[in-house]
């Protein structure tokens, strides 16, 4: 007995000695970094990679800050540098078919080695990898994918515009949010074209390709395009619908208040006011607050009581008791959320805004769990108010 309390030990010891040498902690050089991303993981495969493969390159993860092996980005690359090579081989060998799958693995794989944002030149690579095997699948795609780029300030805005064959269909502006970009949710996109919906996707404000920071004044961007889409005789631009998603979801609340052209909009999981006060900033996951940091152009070691006063600019309460327009809006969320709490949602119709609630007890933030039946519900809704 004493030989094996005198083995435990040991081993106790030889793994601490590790921990501090590796400056991890010791669940992470066990079980890599898996355990820790229960909540993303089932959506991730849902985007079309296999679980077997995405559980073993997160169980190979041990530094999440670092590029070099056992990293996030360098791990996530791996499995996506295989996936682009098995294309480029198919594609050479006239196998159509095969070489837009593994292109999707690629960017999907891509797209989490770039996750949650682009913070450093290994990350950049990544991303960059990711829009280039994501517009080779696309070239595949029906109806096809059309990239906009707009001039606005000095800069561009750019986008991908999916039209439907239907004559002047109605159009929807889409937007993800601070970790999750206009390239990841094709899964959503689709349900709003079969419903005969165009839709142009673009990045929030602070994220992708987006040249400008995440601030509330950054709707301007939207406002951009919005007179671009009334310029096209291919568009109702007048028949304009906006769904957008997390963080994305505040700028679907913004523009329903605000444009006159939006007839319909629907915020998912979307930050109102509540978010915006520091007591709850101070509650939110550190690798979320440094994300969120990030878009806003922010150092993303700022000091949480300096980026909750920053915050609060966000806060819709004022808009909401004084709107300009009022459009059809829709809030989608699960009851459980902990990023965005559900009070944010039920705020809006508080405050004097008429609403429809989607509410799914016991999911998280933007009901997940029920993601491919809100996505196929919610582009019925927009249909039918455009």
């Amino acid at each position: 007995m004493k030989k094996k309390l005198f083995y435990l030990g040991l081993l106790v010891l030889m793994l601490l000695v590790l921990g501090y040498v590796y400056r991890q902690p010791l669940i992470l050089r066990l079980t890599g970094i898996r355990p820790f991303v229960e909540d993303r993981f089932h959506g991730w495969v849902e985007m079309g990679v296999a679980e077997t493969e995405l559980d073993q390159a997160l169980r190979r993860i041990h530094d999440p800050q670092g590029d070099g092996s056992g990293s996030w980005v360098y791990e996530l690359s791996r499995p996506a540098a295989l996936h682009e090579q098995a294309a480029r081989k198919a594609e050479q060998a006239g196998q159509k078919e095969a070489a837009v799958q593994e292109y999707q693995k690629a960017a999907i794989f891509y797209y989490l080695a770039r996750f949650p944002f682009v913070g450093s030149p290994a990350k950049e690579t990544a991303y960059r990898r990711h829009i280039q095997c994501y517009l080779k699948a696309a070239e595949s795609m029906t109806p096809p994918l059309q990239i906009v780029r707009l001039p606005f300030e000095g800069k561009e805005i750019i986008g991908y515009l999916r039209i439907p064959n239907a004559p002047r269909p109605p159009v929807v502006i889409f937007s993800g949010g601070v970790d999750t970009w206009k390239s990841d949710f094709e899964l959503a996109v689709l349900p709003m074209l079969r419903q005969g919906l165009a839709v142009l996707a673009l990045d929030m404000p602070g994220t992708g390709e987006s040249q400008w920071p995440l601030a509330p004044e950054s709707d301007r961007v939207y406002h951009r395009v919005i007179e671009y889409l009334k310029t096209r005789p291919d568009l109702d631009g007048e028949r304009l619908g906006v769904l957008a998603v997390s963080f994305g979801g505040y700028f679907a609340v913004r523009l329903a208040l605000t444009r006159p052209e939006v007839k319909a909009s629907v915020n998912v999981g979307g930050p109102i006011a509540l978010c915006f006060t520091a007591g709850h900033i101070k509650n939110v996951p550190e690798v979320m607050v440094k994300t969120i940091a990030h878009a806003m152009r922010e150092d993303k070691d700022l000091p949480l009581r300096d980026l909750a006063a920053k915050a609060g600019v966000f806060s819709l309460e004022g808009l909401l008791r004084n709107p300009k327009h009022r459009a059809a809006l829709l809030s989608i969320n699960g009851d459980q959320d902990q990023l965005v709490l559900i009070d944010d949602l039920y705020i809006i119709a508080q405050l004097g805004v008429p609403q429809e609630e989607w509410v799914y007890p016991g999911d998280g933030h933007c009901a997940p769990r029920h993601f491919n039946e809100w996505t196929v519900k919610a582009a019925a809704w927009l249909k039918a108010r455009l």
